[in-house]
């Protein structure tokens, strides 16, 4: 037998009703596109560090005297200085005398970015060291002249 008295009826918490949205409704229906936006913003910073392959050519002067071809790319990013920096890709060719063509072909997978690129050219007792800066963005293909 349960006894409930007027005085436990009162003393019920009332339940009041829902407050009213402070947050505009436009706000509401703007917030996921933000979000949206703000990933997409970020994915794209991301994906610009990502490798992309690149077909490059280097084209020789006086090809007939090469005997051989060194190339290194650096990343001028990777370190305070130029000394800093470490080569992140390396490539060799090595021909006969008179036979090495007047270009040269390879594919390098770098990301977007700015790059020291040194070729070392061997002719017959002789070395040209050629230095020069290379950005690459968008391109898929590079062309470098090789004195």
């Amino acid at each position: 037998m349960s006894s409930t008295s007027q005085h436990d009826l009162d003393e019920a918490p009332e339940e009041r009703p829902p407050e009213p949205e402070t947050r505009p409704p436009w706000l509401r229906r703007l917030a996921p596109a933000l979000l949206l936006l703000g990933a997409l913003y970020a994915g794209s910073i991301l994906f610009k560090r990502l490798p992309e392959e690149r077909e490059v050519e280097l084209r020789l002067d006086d090809a007939a005297t090469v005997v051989r071809l060194d190339v290194t790319w650096t990343d001028s990013s990777s370190g305070d200085r130029a000394d800093d920096a470490a080569p992140v890709i390396d490539s060799s060719w090595r021909f006969a005398e008179g036979t090495a063509p007047r270009a040269v072909f390879t594919k390098v997978s770098l990301p977007d970015g700015l790059y020291q690129v040194e070729i070392t050219v061997s002719r017959k007792g002789e070395h040209d060291v050629t230095s020069r800066a290379v950005t690459l963005a968008d391109e898929s293909r590079i062309t470098l002249f090789v004195h």
